[in-house]
Formats: C-alpha cells, sequence, structure tokens
C-alpha cells in the first residue's frame, strides 16, 4: 500500500485510544503493548497504518520498543537513584589520559570482555564482509589502492544521505564528509566550534572517548545532569547554558554511552530548537543509533535541524565493522571548516574499504544483520541484568536501556569500582569502572558492562565472579 494511502485521521484516532488505555491505568509501566499485527486486524486497518500508531506513542515517550520483543509502555525514570547529579555544575579541566592508560595500558585480547564497548565479533557478518571486499577490490582495481580524498567516496556518501532520509535527516551527499570512525568525526565537529579553554557542555556521565577528546584539545566539559531512560534533562540544561554558556554540547539523544539512555522524539526536538535560539551548536554521536528501534529507527537530532545548528555524527563501528573505521559527519552550517580540518589533517580515506561500505548498505544485507543483531542484543542485555540481579550485593540498581548494548550499573555507594577493575583483570575479566566516565573522575560506585556478547556459561560465570568481588568488598564496610 503507498504511503499516500495511508490516512491520517486512521492512525491519529488508533494512536488517542492507546493512549488514553495507558493514562487510564488499564497498562501499568512495563507492560507489553498490543502487538500491530493485532492491532491492524482489531481496528480493521492496514498494518504500516497500525505501525505508525504506536509510532506516535513511541514518539511521545509513552512506550518504548525492544528488539523482537514489541512495544512496552515506559517505565518511570529512576534517575535519582542511579546517578547524583554533580554537586554544583561547573566548567572542569579534564585530565582523564593518565588513569586511561593506567586501566587499559594492557591490550590483552584474552580478557572476557565485559569492559570495552564493542559488538561480539562473532556476531559480525565477516564472510559477507570479506565477499564484498573482494568485489570492490575487482571493480576498483588499483584505484583501490590509491587514495580517498576528501569528502570521501560519492557513492559512500550518496548510500548514507539515502538511509538517513528514512527517519527524516536533511541533508545530501555533498554536506557529508566522510572520516576514519566517529571518533575522528567528533574531533573535526569540536575543531570547527570551538578554541583551546572553550567549555563544552556534556553529558553526566559521559562516553570516557569524548572526555579524552576535550582534554588533547584544551577543552573544559561542563557535566550537564542526564536522565538514565530519557537523556539530558532539558529544564537543567536552559539553567546551566544560561548560567555558564558553553561554546557546544556534546551529546548523544540516541542511546547515550554509558547510560543507555534515548531522548523521545518530542524532546530531541525541544533541545535542537533550545541549542539554536540560545546560538549554541549541538554536535549530535548517533554511534549507536542504528541499534534502536523496532523495524525503523527513530529519528536523530538532525532531523529537526533547520538552520545547520548541528553538526551530526555517527559510524558503522558499533554494528557491522569496527576495524574498517568508516565514519561521517554532516556538519551543516560549519560544513566548510569540518573540509579544511579533515584535509589539514589525516586527510587520505581507503577507497577500498569505502566503496565495500557502500555496498553493503546498497545490498540491503546491512539491515538483516541489525535485525539479527539487535535480537541478540536483547537477549544479551537480558541474561547479563539476570546475573547482576541475582548475584550483585544488596542494593545494586541497573539501567534499562531501551536499545543498545550496555548495562550502567550504580553499586553500594562503598564498594570502590577501580579496587573491582583491579581484581576483575587479575581473573582474566576487563569491566569499565565509573570514574573513567566524569572528568571529576568520582562515581566510584559505578560501572559499564558491555552485553554484545554470546551470554555463555563462561561469560554469565563472570558476571558471578564480578559479583562475588562486589559482595567481598561490600562486607568490608557494611552500612551502619
Amino acid at each position: 500500500m503507498p504511503a499516500s494511502s495511508l490516512s491520517s485521521p486512521h492512525y491519529r484516532r488508533i494512536a488517542e485510544a492507546l493512549r488514553q488505555t495507558v493514562a487510564s491505568g488499564s497498562l501499568l509501566p512495563g507492560d507489553r503493548m498490543i502487538s500491530a499485527r493485532k492491532l491492524a486486524e482489531r481496528e480493521q486497518v492496514s498494518l504500516p497504518t497500525a505501525l505508525e500508531a504506536l509510532r506516535c506513542l513511541e514518539a511521545e515517550g509513552l512506550i518504548v520498543a525492544r528488539p523482537r520483543a514489541g512495544y512496552f509502555v515506559r517505565q518511570a525514570s529512576r534517575s535519582a537513584a542511579l546517578l547524583p547529579s554533580p554537586p554544583s555544575p561547573r566548567p572542569t579541566p579534564v585530565t582523564m589520559s593518565a588513569l586511561a592508560h593506567s586501566l587499559f595500558s594492557s591490550a590483552d585480547t584474552s580478557l572476557i570482555p565485559l569492559g570495552a564497548a564493542l559488538p561480539d565479533p562473532a556476531w559480525l557478518p565477516t564472510s559477507a564482509l570479506q565477499r564484498t571486499l573482494l568485489a570492490a577490490g575487482r571493480r576498483l582495481e588499483a584505484h583501490g589502492q590509491t587514495y580517498s580524498l576528501p569528502p570521501g567516496r560519492l557513492d559512500l556518501r550518496a548510500q548514507i544521505a539515502a538511509r538517513a532520509a528514512h527517519w527524516g535527516a536533511r541533508f545530501g551527499p555533498d554536506d557529508l564528509v566522510i572520516t576514519a570512525g566517529a571518533t575522528q568525526a567528533v574531533r573535526l565537529a569540536l575543531r570547527a566550534v570551538c578554541r583551546p579553554g572553550d567549555v563544552v557542555g556534556i553529558e553526566r556521565p559521559a562516553y570516557f572517548g569524548t572526555l579524552l577528546l576535550l582534554e588533547d584539545l584544551g577543552l573544559k566539559a561542563l557535566e550537564l545532569p542526564t536522565d538514565p531512560r530519557e537523556g539530558l534533562l532539558l529544564e537543567s540544561l536552559a539553567e546551566t547554558i544560561q548560567r555558564y554558556r558553553p561554546v557546544a554540547v556534546l551529546a548523544s539523544p540516541t542511546v547515550q554511552n554509558p547510560l543507555g539512555a534515548s531522548m523521545p522524539v518530542a524532546r530531541k526536538r525541544a533541545l535542537v530548537e533550545l541549542l539554536a535560539s540560545a546560538g549554541i551548536p549541538l554536535i549530535e554521536d548517533d554511534v549507536y543509533g542504528d541499534l534502536a528501534g523496532e523495524g525503523q529507527r527513530p529519528p536523530a537530532c538532525k532531523a529537526f535541524d533547520s538552520d545547520g545548528n548541528v553538526l551530526y555524527c555517527g559510524s558503522l563501528s558499533k554494528t557491522i565493522a569496527p576495524g574498517w573505521r568508516i565514519g561521517w559527519i554532516a556538519a551543516g552550517r560549519y560544513h566548510q571548516q569540518v573540509l579544511q580540518g579533515r584535509q589539514a589533517g589525516d586527510w587520505a580515506g581507503v577507497p577500498l574499504l569505502e566503496a565495500a561500505a557502500s555496498e553493503v548498505l546498497a545490498s540491503g544485507d546491512y539491515e538483516r544483520h541489525l535485525r539479527r543483531m539487535k535480537s541478540r542484543i536483547g537477549n544479551g542485555v537480558s541474561a547479563v541484568t539476570a546475573r547482576v540481579e541475582a548475584s550483585f550485593p544488596h542494593g545494586t540498581r541497573v539501567s534499562a536501556p531501551c536499545a543498545g548494548f550496555l548495562l550502567w550499573v550504580e553499586l553500594p555507594r562503598h564498594v570502590d569500582v577501580l579496587e573491582v577493575h583491579r581484581q576483575a583483570l587479575a581473573l582474566g575479566i576487563g569491566v569499565s569502572p565509573g570514574p573513567l566516565f566524569s572528568p571529576r573522575a568520582d562515581l566510584l560506585n559505578y560501572l559499564r558492562l558491555n552485553c554484545a556478547n554470546e551470554p555463555t556459561p563462561r561469560l554469565l560465570g563472570a558476571v558471578e565472579q564480578i559479583g562475588m568481588l562486589c559482595n567481598r568488598l561490600a562486607q568490608r564496610h557494611p552500612d551502619r
């Protein structure tokens, strides 16, 4: 059925009825919604119309989609329990490199990977990727061994723009610059809008790679209160930016690392409008965005950018090919500065990898892979969460991410996660301790766990071992 045949009154009428059902209390937080198929049968409408009604509620933040499980009534936020706000938000110099080096000085690939935020290599379509590389090599011949000059291959930029158009992106191939992963994209964005000594607003907690970038560029971090389910708290953000006037805000509104938070669509729109009205650019790190949503992924903030104020960064590193280092940036009105930065720095891309990535995106293999991967992630998150709840100390709290593969764990306040990290390494287990995720290096009773691995007995046994370590440390200083 063509999209134009979907009657707005139909899906809006159905969405309003569902909205009233949720508001009445007939469905409680965490309850499963009626499936799209059953909803279509009950309302005697097409399946796309039923899906559109459910997506309306998802956009409003009333329900959430879980891969291969359906839609569920959104649970109440647990932000107060899972993350204390900073005592007094203020710009903070970033000095993370020494801590990060001390924690990750060993590149031991035999560690049970509960620390690094990477998908299980066994989950990647290695054979299909190798076939694509061979095909691209035959097609490019000698040209595959030369340079790909900025802004990168047009065929790849066209595929990225075409995919983004499905969620409402307002950029085309000529607005994109291909980068060596999302980290380079974010670095280029920061260099385009900031100067050494400037203040950048970031989520609390924030991805430690972001903090390392800020330190390297001589920037100060302004931590912004962030809800573990709904992302940046806009009311606090409005007050903070009015007081401190950061030159930019760097955030991951869809599947935030480490919380797993995703802002409802209406709040994304409000975030874009708030920062645009304040004249503060938004650097949007959307590296996990393709892992969100049941079927069609939710829109990024870039979908609501009407004046080029959002510098949108993405990559394939968390979904299909971390080692290919394929990333991109749609920098809006800062496009020329970003392009010049790409030309002046590590300016040459790899044409063979760019051509192969373009073919993967064009073939439909990427969408099939995403469906399989989201199903596996859902199983991994459920298994690790259950083992944490069963084996960690009393009083432990665990985030419930709507998408992505990261768990944010709050331990009793006297459990020192740096000691947990040290003892876990001795057992051959990697974890990511909370101090890595704040420029203050506080968050001493928080851990991030990676769930993008097959939940084998060995992996779940490692989770139990971490729980035993935490229990022993908790017993040293019991609550009085």
